[in-house]
């Protein structure tokens, strides 16, 4: 949990990035959270290189599986919405999860100090670090949640270091 000063410096920061991130859960599954402009844990912020370097192997990655699991919420959002909207909202979400990872957002987007984050999609395939360990030693920052991808839902960002 970071103080009161530590979110205000960070934020000072911070505030205006929106940028992807990721984190491991207990059994080596990989989740990207869209930052949204929020709080991102020190493991990440300490070293951006890193992160871009980490965004662009996983980008590059091929496609596991052309289903997604798209959560209630999601397909509420996007109900009333034209074909388009519906393509614009999900093109990310489903480029990430087709890819094998668990896709977090917030719901109040650019509010720094809204630190939940939710389960937008989750992978019908799972991208298992263990695959992929060889190639990412030399950048992979590790964020670990101390959690089981398959069963969260939400979380709060003020809560990873």
């Amino acid at each position: 949990m970071y103080s009161e000063k530590r979110i205000n410096e960070k934020m000072a920061l911070e505030y205006v990035i929106d940028t992807d991130w990721f984190f491991l859960d207990n059994y080596g599954h990989i989740a990207v959270v869209a930052s949204a402009g929020g709080l991102l844990p020190e493991s990440v912020s300490a070293d951006m290189e890193k992160l871009k370097k980490m965004i662009s192997f996983f980008r590059s990655l091929p496609v596991l599986s052309n289903d997604i699991i798209l959560e209630e919420d999601v397909l509420q959002k996007i109900g009333n919405f034209s074909d388009k909207g519906k393509e614009n909202y999900l093109k990310d979400l489903y480029f990430m999860a087709s890819r094998g990872f668990y896709y977090f957002d917030k719901v109040i987007l650019n509010e720094y100090t809204d630190f939940r984050y939710f389960l937008k999609a989750k992978p019908v395939k799972t991208l298992d670090v263990n695959v992929i360990k060889d190639k990412i030693t030399d950048f992979f920052s590790i964020t670990l949640i101390n959690d089981n991808l398959e069963r969260m839902k939400h979380f709060n960002v003020n809560e990873v270091l």
